[in-house]
């Protein structure tokens, strides 16, 4: 017994030094910081769903905002947080080779749907994404277009419906369920009916991916995002075989639906296929290889890329204009003044002379960026200018996107809803890292163009109708889910409806 006693105090002790010097790394480097906790490091709150994912790491932003940049742990990982814009600048855009990895999970066990261009860095990165670059070109979306405008008429009937049988709109929902109608349509080439079917099953898989149903893929997934690299030493699965199984099938019986009746569409999954075909017929002479199992990690990539930063943008959106009936006002009357040029059809090109509803958009994704910090990887030791700190390769890089959008320093009066900071004026003046929804650099998402069009299609048709007013359910400030690692508002955006009579 007192040999196991202690064998055990023994174990227990190591451990206790293990930690003790896994955080003093940046200690011995000079870099200040929080003090971590056994075994979470800085992320304690995190883990016991107290606070979303990214939020201690963007509150050290205004604690130690007088410091160029900030050491912090995620477990026994060093994290470094960058608060020094002209840092961030060199990190994302200047100094790009040293930093080419995401830093988050890249896949794991047998994971086939996570080999796409999110997970890759360097020269497979870079060839595959210039493949890639023409799918999102402006000539490219505008040939889908009509699809998204199908869409959107779909989204404003379900409103009819919702109107008309005197309910309040749940726009959290709404938004969720419009996004991944595209999803469907756009990117796998089939219709999930989400707003007829409430429990369609590609819906449900899809919701499934982003918000796992138990526990346990819940702390896989935070395991996953936490401490990849020994995530895949564990050789542990991150994503369910049932979701994997039905998109793998589902990417594959649809492209082998076209093939055989040579069938095509103008959609993100033909270009995928096209990509597949155009490999076959160099005869394996391409240095970048693109098979059926590309074809179906590139289109979860889509559904990765599309379905939470559009239902994000879309439905806080809805709610600031529902809070601001002067600026949903003038978003109407610009709504309805470009439809009337063009005999109030809601073209490609008139959407794209919306710029006023661009710029609440922007103000949006200023308040509630779907991603709230943009991470990456030291893929080669960096000298921090002006500095006599160096980065190991392997480090991790913080840079806090939301907390940079809500600097007083940067955007006055941060918590208020003004859509004039985004004039192409003001646009002009600000330095490359104030304003990062789609991150920045080389890595800078290639579906901007996208993003755009699908948050604000569904918003045209339904403002063109009706005024959106707060309902008694909606609390100001919103709440947020604390669990989710995008901004997500825990008991939904319900919004009234009152139908504009004089609308035209």
């Amino acid at each position: 017994m007192l040999v196991s006693i202690f064998l055990l105090t023994c174990v227990f002790y190591l451990i206790y030094r293990w930690y003790q010097y896994k955080f003093s790394y940046w200690a011995r480097k000079g870099v200040i910081g929080p003090k971590p906790v056994i075994p979470y490091g800085n992320i304690e709150d995190v883990i016991k769903r107290k606070m979303q994912f990214f939020q201690p790491y963007c509150n050290m932003y205004f604690e130690y905002k007088h410091l160029p940049y900030v050491g912090m742990y995620c477990f026994h990982r060093p994290v470094l947080c960058v608060n020094d814009l002209e840092l961030a600048k060199c990190i994302l855009i200047k100094d790009f080779e040293h930093f080419e990895a995401r830093g988050t999970y890249a896949g794991g066990y047998g994971d086939k749907l996570a080999i796409n261009l999110f997970n890759m860095h360097g020269s497979k990165w870079r060839k595959l994404r210039l493949k890639m670059s023409p799918i999102f070109t402006s000539g490219k979306l505008k040939t889908m277009y009509p699809m998204f405008e199908q869409i959107a008429d779909e989204a404003a009937s379900y409103v009819d419906a919702m109107h008309a049988s005197g309910k309040s709109v749940d726009f959290a929902d709404l938004y969720g369920r419009y996004a991944m109608e595209i999803v469907a349509r756009v990117g796998f080439g089939v219709e999930c009916k989400g707003f007829k079917k409430l429990n369609s099953e590609f819906y449900d898989r899809g919701r499934e991916y982003f918000d796992p149903k138990t526990l346990y893929w819940t702390i896989i997934r935070a395991f996953a995002f936490i401490a990849p690299d020994l995530f895949d030493k564990l050789k542990l699965k991150r994503i369910s075989s049932r979701i994997e199984n039905f998109f793998c099938s589902l990417v594959k019986h649809t492209v082998e639906h076209r093939q055989t009746f040579s069938y095509t569409r103008n959609d993100f999954l033909q270009t995928m296929i096209d990509l597949k075909n155009a490999q076959l017929k160099k005869d394996g002479s391409s240095d970048i290889p693109f098979t059926m199992a590309d074809v179906a990690a590139n289109t979860m990539m889509y559904m990765i890329a599309g379905y939470e930063t559009s239902a994000t943008t879309g439905q806080f959106t809805a709610y600031q204009l529902a809070l601001n009936p002067h600026i949903q006002q003038k978003v109407r009357e610009e709504i309805n003044t470009v439809l009337e040029r063009y005999g109030g059809k809601c073209t490609y090109e008139a959407q794209n002379e919306m710029v006023y509803l661009n710029m609440v958009l922007e103000e949006t994704m200023r308040m509630y960026p779907s991603m709230r910090a943009i991470f990456r990887r030291c893929t080669k030791t960096y000298p921090v200018p002006n500095s006599n700190l160096v980065i190991e390769k392997g480090t991790m890089i913080f840079v806090p996107c939301q907390s940079i959008q809500m600097d007083p320093e940067i955007f006055p009066e941060p918590e208020k809803f003004i859509p004039e900071r985004f004039t192409v004026e003001n646009k002009a003046k600000m330095h490359p890292c104030h304003w990062m929804p789609f991150g920045e650099g080389p890595k800078k998402c290639l579906g901007l163009r996208q993003g755009y069009l699908q948050s604000k299609m569904a918003l045209v048709k339904i403002l063109q109708k009706y005024e959106l007013t707060l309902d008694c359910k909606t609390s100001v400030p919103i709440k947020m889910k604390a669990s989710s690692i995008v901004p997500q508002a825990a008991e939904g955006v319900w919004l009234k409806l009152r139908e504009i009579n004089n609308n035209k």
